[in-house]
């Protein structure tokens, strides 16, 4: 479903990218030729099948040299067949290549630095994606081992700043219990230790510390413990806000369960790649 899903996506933007025809590639004698594609700095590969299954379905034979979840730096894909064809294809595949394999690339550095200081932190991404490519950009932190957070607004109660600013935290905790599923978790975003005293007497699933300082979750995490020693009962702990490679090692230092990183999807630079042509 996901490959069906990325595939719309490529043959969409193709669209757009060829507007009227590729003006260009059509001076083009013609001809077959084989072709490959390379990454051009160490990378971990992602989005690859997609890739493809798109030069599949225009008639470009191909010969994967590497799949998903690798680590490369060199030839990851060979290509055969109409020039014009391939060189049109060319700037979509490699944009959507270079992407998702960026965004995996930084979810697999920020995972291992992460795991230097705490082996059982999950390290996850957030909704903050670009439109219509989220459920990819999440599957590219699935490949480097990332959790994937919510998927969409039905998946789990994310009780957040604003709901709290309507409502009061202990009417919005207390409302979601008695409209939600038992199958939904919820979630509540607090932005300072008064407001974790009373989520914590609602005893929601999921606690978020949001835009805590490391001192701040270390004090945090002291009245959570408190409460778990006279109330039996621990939420899952989630930290976000400002995380990111230079500081999750101070974050990741402490028991908590989840560490969120919006940067993962909206900051992670794209991976040089080229397809060249193999001269005969």
């Amino acid at each position: 479903m996901l490959k069906d899903y990325a595939l719309k996506l490529l043959k969409k933007s193709l669209e757009i990218d060829v507007g009227f025809g590729d003006i260009t590639s059509s001076i083009l004698p013609k001809v077959n030729v084989e072709a490959v594609i390379v990454a051009k700095e160490e990378c971990l590969l992602c989005g690859i099948n997609f890739i493809e299954e798109f030069f599949n379905s225009y008639g470009i034979k191909t010969k994967k040299l590497a799949n998903d979840g690798d680590l490369v730096n060199g030839e990851i894909l060979i290509l055969n067949g109409d020039a014009e064809t391939i060189l049109t294809l060319e700037r979509t595949a490699l944009n959507f290549l270079s992407h998702l394999s960026g965004v995996a690339t930084y979810t697999y550095r920020i995972i291992k630095i992460a795991k230097e200081v705490n082996k059982k932190v999950k390290i996850a991404c957030t909704r903050k994606t670009l439109p219509l490519l989220s459920p990819l950009q999440k599957y590219a932190v699935y490949i480097a081992g990332g959790d994937t957070h919510r998927f969409r607004l039905d998946d789990c109660i994310l009780i957040k700043d604003n709901h709290i600013d309507i409502m009061g935290i202990k009417e919005a905790i207390r409302k979601a219990k008695k409209n939600a599923s038992f199958t939904k978790k919820i979630e509540v975003e607090v932005r300072n230790l008064e407001e974790l005293k009373l989520a914590l007497e609602e005893k929601p699933d999921i606690i978020m510390l949001d835009n805590f300082s490391t001192d701040m979750v270390g004090k945090a995490l002291k009245i959570i413990n408190e409460f778990k020693e006279k109330n039996k009962f621990k939420p899952i702990i989630e930290v976000s806000g400002g995380i990111n490679e230079k500081n999750i090692k101070e974050y990741a230092k402490y028991d908590v369960d989840v560490i969120s990183i919006g940067a993962l999807t909206h900051s992670a630079k794209s991976i040089d790649m080229s397809l060249k042509i193999k001269r005969k």
